[in-house]
């Protein structure tokens, strides 16, 4: 049996409604990029934008809100950091230098991976709780699911050589966009049912 209640128990509730909240910038994002045409990155496809603002509260800011269980938090830490200072660098080369490279995201990501899946043992190992396994967990899904995203990108836009950093809601990328929501859409349901948990009095139980 599965109590989803232990899935959220590593956030607080004020953590919790936090990351809630954070997933309305999903369509605020998608608006902002879209409204002014020739802004920098090019337009974007709703569900990139969910996907990107899924991807931030998930790799950094739930890492952060952690609490409790120091073995789990060191992890979460690490992981935390190492996204944080990826984006301090690809915002640079994005938005001054325009020397953003795919590779360097693909290099980062595989990266993030191995630190994910040693810290995915070791936390098993230790048999620590099931929130924290189910965040490394979750983790692991994105980062696998982001790098298969980075190569529909390349094979489907520009690129960053052309300032080109989104996919599109244009027609000639339907099929990406309707495959980045079959494997963007479990994952957001299993994360915002994680954060929902932390506000039910009891669990909901599956067997």
């Amino acid at each position: 049996m599965i109590d989803f209640q232990q899935l959220g128990a590593g956030w607080t509730t004020g953590g919790a409604f936090a990351l809630l909240v954070f997933q309305l910038l999903g369509p605020f994002f998608w608006w902002w990029q879209n409204r002014k045409p020739g802004r920098v990155g090019g337009p974007i496809s709703l569900v990139k934008a969910q996907w990107f603002v899924f991807a931030v509260s998930l790799w950094v800011l739930a890492p952060l809100l952690a609490s409790g269980h120091d073995g789990a938090r060191v992890i979460c830490l690490i992981l935390a950091v190492s996204m944080s200072l990826r984006g301090v660098v690809e915002l640079y080369l994005c938005l001054v230098t325009r020397g953003w490279k795919v590779r360097y995201g693909l290099f980062h990501d595989s990266l993030q991976l191995g630190l994910a899946l040693a810290g995915l043992g070791w936390l098993a190992l230790r048999g620590e709780p099931v929130w924290a396994l189910f965040l490394l967990s979750l983790t692991i899904s994105t980062l696998v699911t982001e790098i298969i995203f980075v190569r529909w990108f390349k094979h489907s836009t520009a690129g960053p050589e052309e300032a080109v950093y989104f996919v599109s809601g244009d027609p000639e990328h339907r099929v990406v966009n309707r495959r980045t929501a079959w494997l963007f859409l479990p994952q957001f349901s299993l994360f915002l049912v994680s954060l929902l948990s932390v506000f039910l009095d009891r669990g909901v139980v599956v067997s």
